[in-house]
């Protein structure tokens, strides 16, 4: 294991910068450490003024761009982040990744704070899907045609995966009353967590629960064909109509 990822997927508007102020605040807190450079070039390079600084300038969209691209670093304890959100989405989600270092997963009370992190985020950004695993078990994903299609197929069951009220009812929420271990939350969604760290956590188990939930769902890397977004996963307006 070399990295961690964590991803949220979202259909949401993510351009209000007192939301950002207030979500790095909260990551701080759980990170133990300060937000330190927000760019949009990479390697960052920009170090950070003030958390209220840091939510303005990730809402800091020029008069004709359609999309923002932030990168963010913790130079402290080596984690990074990157923000790509749209003003209005279409064809691609907004996307919140964190890349954190094996030397901060080897610490058993960093899984906590892991936990919380990707807790925080579902709930601030609202998600309809997330998901956090060693890079190593989220890149055997990769289709050698191209990139996954969100709406055609989802990624996978992780180390941690939310889903959202809406996938919980278009997979049905019987499925989940087997898994390890699953959070309920008061939106509807589900947090499945499947060990305490992802070292603890099998290939075999990842891909058993893949199963349970229905293999057509998720991405099959050797798979030629392509699936038809909606049939075996929601499309974005499929989600927008789910919350009407």
């Amino acid at each position: 294991m070399s990295e961690l990822w964590i991803d949220h997927l979202s259909i949401e508007v993510w351009q209000e910068p007192v939301c950002w102020t207030d979500y790095f605040d909260q990551v701080q807190r759980i990170l133990g450490s300060p937000l330190t450079h927000l760019d949009v070039n990479d390697p960052v390079k920009r170090k950070v003024a003030s958390l209220k600084d840091a939510g303005d300038y990730v809402c800091a969209f020029k008069p004709r761009e359609d999309s923002r691209w932030v990168f963010g670093k913790f130079d402290a304890i080596g984690i990074e982040c990157s923000i790509e959100h749209r003003r209005q989405v279409s064809d691609l989600p907004n996307s919140l990744m964190w890349y954190v270092p094996l030397s901060f997963i080897e610490k058993p009370e960093n899984c906590t704070r892991l936990k919380a992190l990707f807790d925080l985020g579902n709930l601030t950004f609202k998600p309809f899907y997330a998901f956090s695993d060693d890079v190593s078990h989220i890149k055997s994903k990769k289709k050698s045609s191209g990139a996954v299609d969100i709406q055609a197929e989802l990624l996978g069951v992780f180390w941690m995966t939310y889903f959202n009220a809406a996938y919980v009812a278009f997979f049905g929420e019987e499925k989940f009353n087997d898994f390890p271990k699953v959070e309920y939350g008061d939106d509807g969604g589900v947090t499945v967590l499947l060990g305490d760290s992802p070292k603890s956590v099998s290939s075999e188990l990842r891909e058993q629960l893949v199963t349970a939930l229905g293999k057509q769902s998720f991405v099959n890397p050797n798979e030629i064909l392509g699936k038809l977004p909606g049939r075996f996963a929601l499309t974005f307006q499929q989600l927008l109509v789910s919350k009407k």
